[in-house]
């Protein structure tokens, strides 16, 4: 009745778990004669049952954590924030243009995408390795978000700020109001780019999570994900050719994101995402002399976090969990069904809990869809997800000429 698929690992244990779990459902079933008004199906109402497995079932999780080289470093899981390792993650550390994520994020709360920009002489002063705006240019904030975000640029982290806030000033204290509001108790904001300066400083724990809010907004994502942008400028002959900086997107097909930085100070940093069969991990790395090692490691970290979860399907949807015979029909059946499929991530110690609960009777008529109970799939006392439990087919109440019907054909048969 029920299927089950595991896109890594053995998933034996845990499909046994389901058919018991269905035939123990069926158990619960027993034999009705309805009444005169409504038939009654043979489910008992408010009656459960609940099996559990464990994750370590499925085998071949890494036990092992990497040895790495940088400061510091930390995994988590994007979407529940899991540290799935840490190694001096909470040292306070200069992060270069990693600052950026923090910048991004208050000008997509805070403006519109079609708004234009004019290049002030205080933008266009800004330090870039390659000059290219000049003042009096006139960008859009999305057109100077993709240079912010793919080119690292800093001129544009300053347009950004005065045309957020009024001021660098201004749109950096919000930076830093932002960051209390996050949680990130170790970093301060100094300035909207990440150039060295005093008083300007994060942790690998912290930058995680600003990473982990940033990467729910559908824009961000993308900002983060684009290998190459082009912008026509005024004046300009040529399209301006951004390219990421980001040396693991586009080299492994599960990166999506996020960003760079490297400063004297700061050294080479990389907050890096990554989702790979279904599973969504955030890394961070900071301080790290050599750059083509902060890639190395930042790989291996990313590899690492995906190895401590199982992404499994554990009811498709349509599964068969429950059935009846429907009264005065002969070879017919009702059956109680999965309205949507479950799936979940699994980490190494989980233990995943089903609960099958048929909370109302079946009683004629019955519609297709119509709901009489649920599952419930929780781990660790939470529950994770609630799948409706539908009927899969549609029968009409049972009338007199159709009780003697079926009795003439009981007789014959």
């Amino acid at each position: 009745m029920m299927r089950l698929s595991a896109r890594r690992g053995r998933p034996l244990a845990v499909l046994v778990f389901l058919a018991v779990l269905v035939v123990t459902v069926a158990a619960l079933v027993g034999v009705a004669q309805g009444s005169s008004s409504t038939t009654a199906l043979p489910t008992k109402p408010t009656r459960s049952v609940s099996f559990t497995v464990d994750a370590d079932d499925l085998g071949g999780f890494a036990l092992d954590a990497p040895k790495i080289s940088s400061p510091s470093a930390i995994v988590i899981n994007m979407g529940t924030g899991r540290v799935l390792y840490e190694w001096d993650a909470y040292v306070r550390r200069p992060m270069a243009s990693t600052t950026k994520i923090m910048t991004a994020v208050l000008v997509l709360e805070q403006m519109d995408l079609s708004k234009s920009i004019r290049i002030s002489e205080k933008v266009a002063a800004t330090y870039e390795p390659k000059v290219w705006l000049r003042t009096g240019d006139v960008l859009t904030v999305e057109q100077l978000l993709y240079a912010l975000m793919v080119r690292s640029a800093n001129s544009a982290a300053v347009a950004l700020a005065e045309a957020c806030f009024g001021s660098v000033e201004a749109f950096v204290e919000e930076m830093n109001a932002k960051a209390a509001e996050l949680g990130m108790k170790d970093t301060h904001f100094a300035n909207p780019h990440g150039l060295d300066a005093e008083d300007h400083y994060s942790t690998a724990a912290d930058m995680a999570v600003v990473a982990r809010y940033a990467m729910k907004d559908p824009i961000f994502q993308r900002l983060v994900s684009t290998e190459e942008y082009s912008v026509s400028v005024g004046g300009r002959d040529e399209p301006i050719v951004f390219k990421n900086t980001n040396a693991l997107l586009g080299r492994f097909d599960w990166v999506t994101g996020v960003k760079t930085g490297l400063t004297p100070r700061a050294e080479q940093c990389l907050v890096c995402s990554g989702t790979l069969d279904g599973v969504s991990i955030i890394s961070v790395v900071l301080g790290q002399p050599a750059s083509e090692v902060c890639w190395t490691e930042s790989r291996t970290l990313m590899e690492y976090g995906f190895a401590q979860y199982r992404h499994v399907t554990l009811l498709e949807e349509g599964a068969v969990v429950a059935e009846a015979e429907v009264p005065y029909q002969i070879d017919s059946v009702v059956r109680l069904v999965t309205a949507t499929p479950t799936e979940l991530e699994l980490y190494k110690s989980d233990s995943v809990t089903a609960s099958i609960v048929v909370d109302r009777d079946l009683t004629l008529p019955v519609s297709q869809g119509e709901v009489f109970g649920h599952v419930f799939m929780t781990i660790d006392g939470e529950v994770l997800e609630t799948i409706d439990l539908v009927a899969d087919k549609s029968f009409e109440k049972t009338t007199l000429g159709g009780k003697i019907t079926y009795l003439f054909r009981r007789l014959g048969n």
